[in-house]
């Protein structure tokens, strides 16, 4: 038996897409997917304090470095009522940054990466400055505190061993 195909059937067999209250499902779920994504992603304020963190972390940990390579101390002194640190020999002479060719120092107020961060305090044993010295110790365990909007951030440096930790508050 021959079988016989009319237009009709033909297009019924071939039309196999979405229809559009499928596609108007699909982009309101999208939506709310956005909507509760997106500002999480965008939260500039959580991008801003990580990164200073990042950053003071990263410029400890270069001290600590510097200072077990040169056999030398190295600080890093901390100013948070101008909002800024900066990193010097054990002389106090102020390091060149070999990324920006200056001074290797970091003002929160002028950094548009982390402007909106304030640098809330810095306790080394009654001190903003802490110490390396040419085994890479601290002079001082002790605490930087962060603060951007409502978020909080605590960097602790351990006494002996320098090491660095990073807490959100």
């Amino acid at each position: 038996m021959i079988r016989r195909t009319t237009l009709h059937a033909l297009r019924c067999r071939c039309s196999r897409g979405f229809t559009l209250a499928e596609v108007i499902v699909v982009i309101v779920i999208m939506g709310i997917a956005a909507l509760v994504v997106v500002p999480q992603v965008l939260d500039a304020g959580t991008v801003s304090i990580q990164a200073a963190a990042r950053l003071i972390v990263s410029d400890l940990l270069y001290a600590q470095n510097e200072a077990v390579a040169a056999q030398a101390s190295f600080k890093v002194a901390f100013d948070p009522t101008n909002n800024r640190y900066q990193v010097t020999d054990g002389n106090d002479q102020v390091l060149t940054n070999e990324q920006i060719g200056g001074p290797y120092l970091i003002d929160f107020s002028s950094d548009d990466r982390i402007k909106n961060v304030t640098l809330a305090t810095t306790d080394f044993n009654g001190q903003t400055v802490i110490t390396f010295d040419e085994m890479g110790s601290p002079s001082a365990g002790g605490t930087i505190e962060l603060t951007s909007g409502s978020r909080h951030y605590r960097i602790t440096v351990a006494p002996f061993t320098g090491r660095v930790t990073v807490e959100s508050l």
